[in-house]
Order: structure tokens, then C-alpha cells, then sequence
């Protein structure tokens, strides 16, 4: 019996052990977009991308805030004596981990068809730059911006380019697959065709029509259906890590509390920012009040059966979620709009929109309570104000940055405790860098950037996120 007992006991301890070795850490990081940062427009092959020719050609950051930014230099992060350096900060900070994208336009520059292979090895050499200093790389396979021929070619509006994408996502996959263990499919379809694609439009975004607004369905719709096939791809391939998608979050709130139409408003403007992505993924369809809309704005939305059973089967591994702020909504505005985007009762605005860090908390315990806790990362939070990022004897003193930092991770944590299945939280952004249709104009960086001669000074918020980091225990 003593034999068999202490058999027992050490296939106890044995399983026990196991579990305590698999336990992932928590995954602290900041976040980057290929465009914003790298710079290189037109080195080693890369091919126009959209966001090249919107800034170049277009012009549209003139069209917004008066002058013609590009990224054509941004911030230097392809060039490797660069992002070494950037790197060091990143250890110096303490984070174990760095969100970044792919540049679709240097890996096929054509869209289709020949890879480039100097690309290709440019960001096997980063990624084993990332490993060897001990930080994981959390790789965003599109982040808002492919190649430019496409976009020529009617971009998401053309049934052909989730068959483009998904080419793309398999050269990817294969190639960084062995190494990479954390991959994003998308980033923000949401911000991608119902907010930026509408405010490039041309038009005012006040006064979008209600058609207007709901024609991007049929693009978001493609999306959501070829991140499904590209989940699956990842499984077939049978790689060793994970894959999710990345959504902007953003609870509605009512302007007013106690007003019955601010709350009717602000309930329908929840389900088209938030519902209209989650439910598809956790729960295989859409919510119902989108659809009744869209019946009547965009009738030629007609999801078919075959689309929402591949969603439902292929859940993503985990959800990224970017949470800047609510959607603060008044009664008099329409869900089917961009107005929320003004609403900000704060006395000292941020570039971001109402402080309001409770809600990041609110919808990771909603995650949990009615999407069956997914597996969760933050995987951007940030702000800034424009009184803040100004130099002075050397230093940047943001402590308003800082604490917006402090204040959203003490709320995460609390989920956390609560239950929420958080496994991370990144940072929006490392650096100062591209905003897109607001250039440079605004920072939101925990490393000032000087613009001009690519210099580097860590901020307060810099410090303080370092210490938090330090002071946390799991």
C-alpha cells in the first residue's frame, strides 16, 4: 500500500510540475505598425503600398491637419544599426515581449505572385534579434496597409483579395511559423472600413449617410470570413504557437446617464463597434439589431450559411483588444455614424478621447461573462497630450501619459484577479511615431522621437511603466 501510495504521490507531483513549467508568463510589450515606424519606402524591393500612395500621392494627412506627412522615414526601424538600439531600450524597459506588423508591400510588392526574398530574411534577421534578447515577437500579419497594385484593383471590395491575403498569410506562416509564436491575422476591421475608409471618402464625416455607412459591411464581412481560413491554415500547418485577431474596443457610454435616448443610442452604438465582431467570432453569427439595419441600408449584405459555420469553427486562439476609450454617444446622434468621435467631455482632452480607464475593466469582465472568457491580450493602450511630449533640458515629463498608463493596468489587473483570462498588456506606442492621417502632429510614444535626427529620449511614462513592470507579481 506505502508503494502504491507513494506512486500515486509522484504521478501527483509529476502532473503538478508539468502544469507549473507550461504556465505562460505575463507578457508585458509595447506595439508597433510596419508603416508607422519603418521608414525605407522605397529599399530593398518593397513595392508601393497603400499608405505610400495615400501619403505620397493623395497627400491626405494635408487634406486633415494642413501639411503633407509620409512615412517614407518615419522613425528609421528598418534600418538595423536602428532598431538595435531600439531594441536595447526595449530590455531597458523590461518588457518581454513587442508587437509588431509586416509590410505585405516589401514580402510580395506585387501583391501576388514573386516573394521577395530580401525582405523575407530582413525580418528573419529582426525576429532573431528580438529572441536572442529574450523578447517575443507578436506579429501582426496585416495592420491597415497592403500592396498598392490592389488597392488599384478595388482593395477589399474585390472578391479576389481574401484569396490574395490568404497567399500572403501562407508565405508568412511557413516561413516564421517555426519561430514566431504569436501571430495576428488583422488589426481593427472595425477602424479599418467603418471609420477610415468612410473618412477618406471625402466626405464629412458628420454627415455620412446611413448607406454609406453600412456599404462597408461587405468588406469587414471579408475579412472576418478569410481570418477564419487562415486560422485553420495556421492549425493545418500544425505550428506550435498561437493566432488571433486584433479588435479596437470601445463601450459605449450615454452622454447623459439618465437619459432615455443618450442609453437607446449608445446600446445599438455598442453593438455596431463591438458586438459586430465579437459575436461572430464566439458566437457564429451576427447580432441581430446590425442585421435589421443592414437589411434596410445595405441590402445586398447577405452573409451566406457556408461563411458563418467556417467563423464559428475556426475561434481565434486568443483576442487582441486595443482599448484607447469609450464611445461616449448622445441621443440625437445616429449609431450609424462617426459622431461619437467628438463626444468628450474631459476638461483636458486627450489625443485619444475620454479618459476613462473603468471601461477597459468593464469589457474584459464582459469578454469573460458573455463570450466564455477567451484568451485575452491587450495589445494596445496609450495616449497623449500635446502639452506634454515638449523637451526640456534633455528630459519629457508626461506625467499625465504615465498615469493613464497606471491607471488602465491597475484596472486590467483587477479583471485579471476577477477572473478575466488577461495574458498581456502592450503599450500604444514605444515610440513617438506615424499617426497616420495625423503625421506627426501627435505623440503617443514612451520614447520621444526627434523627427529630425531619428534621436531617441525616454520619457517619465517610460520610467514609471518600467517600475510597474518591475513591482508586479503574478
Amino acid at each position: 500500500m506505502t508503494k502504491i501510495l507513494c506512486s500515486l504521490a509522484l504521478i501527483v507531483f509529476s502532473v503538478f510540475h508539468s502544469f507549473a513549467q507550461k504556465k505562460e508568463p505575463f507578457l508585458w510589450g509595447v506595439a508597433t505598425c510596419a508603416y508607422q515606424v519603418e521608414g525605407a519606402y522605397q529599399t530593398d524591393g518593397k513595392g508601393e503600398s497603400k499608405w505610400d500612395f495615400l501619403t505620397n500621392t493623395v497627400r491626405i494627412t494635408e487634406k486633415v491637419i494642413g501639411q503633407n506627412h509620409t512615412g517614407n522615414v518615419s522613425i528609421n526601424m528598418y534600418d538595423r544599426t536602428q532598431y538595435l538600439k531600439d531594441i536595447a531600450l526595449m530590455k531597458e524597459l523590461g518588457i518581454n515581449s513587442y508587437r509588431m506588423s509586416l509590410d505585405w508591400s516589401r514580402i510580395i510588392p506585387d501583391g501576388t505572385g514573386a516573394v521577395n526574398e530580401v525582405a523575407l530574411k530582413h525580418y528573419d534577421v529582426l525576429i532573431d534579434d528580438l529572441l536572442a534578447a529574450g523578447i517575443e515577437p507578436f506579429v501582426t500579419l496585416y495592420h491597415f496597409d497592403y500592396p498598392a497594385v490592389l488597392l488599384k484593383k478595388g482593395g477589399w471590395a474585390n472578391p479576389e483579395m481574401p484569396n490574395w491575403y490568404y497567399n500572403y498569410a501562407s508565405v508568412v506562416l511557413k516561413r516564421y511559423g517555426q519561430k514566431v509564436k504569436h501571430f495576428i491575422t488583422f488589426n481593427e476591421p472595425y477602424i479599418e472600413f467603418f471609420l477610415v475608409e468612410n473618412l477618406l471618402s471625402g466626405e464629412n464625416p458628420a454627415s455620412i449617410s446611413k448607406e454609406k455607412y453600412m456599404s462597408q459591411m461587405q468588406k469587414a464581412h471579408a475579412q472576418m470570413v478569410v481570418n477564419a481560413r487562415v486560422i485553420k491554415l495556421y492549425h493545418d500547418l500544425k505550428l506550435k504557437g498561437e493566432i488571433g485577431i486584433v479588435l479596437n474596443v470601445n463601450p459605449a457610454a450615454a452622454w447623459d446617464e439618465k437619459n432615455a435616448a443618450d442609453i437607446k443610442t449608445a446600446e445599438f452604438q455598442d453593438i455596431l463597434i463591438n458586438g459586430l465582431f465579437l459575436d461572430p467570432l464566439y458566437k457564429g453569427r451576427y447580432p441581430k439589431m446590425a442585421l435589421d439595419s443592414l437589411a434596410k441600408y445595405n441590402p445586398t449584405f447577405k452573409p451566406s450559411a457556408e461563411d458563418m459555420a467556417l467563423i464559428a469553427a475556426q475561434k481565434p486562439d486568443f483576442l487582441g483588444i486595443n482599448f484607447y476609450a469609450p464611445a461616449i454617444v448622445k441621443g440625437e446622434d445616429t449609431a450609424m455614424s462617426l459622431k461619437w468621435l467628438d463626444n468628450n467631455p474631459d476638461a483636458i482632452k486627450s489625443n485619444v478621447g475620454p479618459v476613462r480607464p473603468e471601461y477597459l475593466y468593464k469589457i474584459l469582465m464582459r469578454l469573460k461573462n458573455d463570450y466564455e472568457n477567451p484568451k485575452v491580450y491587450i495589445t494596445e493602450n496609450g495616449t497623449g497630450y500635446v502639452s506634454e511630449d515638449v523637451k526640456v533640458d534633455g528630459k519629457i515629463k508626461d506625467p499625465m501619459r504615465a498615469d493613464y498608463i497606471k491607471r488602465h493596468i491597475e484596472w486590467s489587473l483587477k479583471a485579471k484577479k476577477e477572473g478575466a483570462n488577461l495574458n498581456g498588456y502592450m503599450v500604444w506606442s514605444g515610440w513617438d511615431n506615424f499617426e497616420w492621417v495625423s503625421g506627426y502632429t501627435k505623440r503617443l510614444g514612451l520614447i520621444y522621437v526627434d523627427f529630425e535626427t531619428q534621436e531617441r529620449t525616454p520619457k517619465q511614462s517610460f520610467y514609471e511603466y518600467q517600475q510597474i513592470i518591475k513591482n508586479t507579481k503574478f
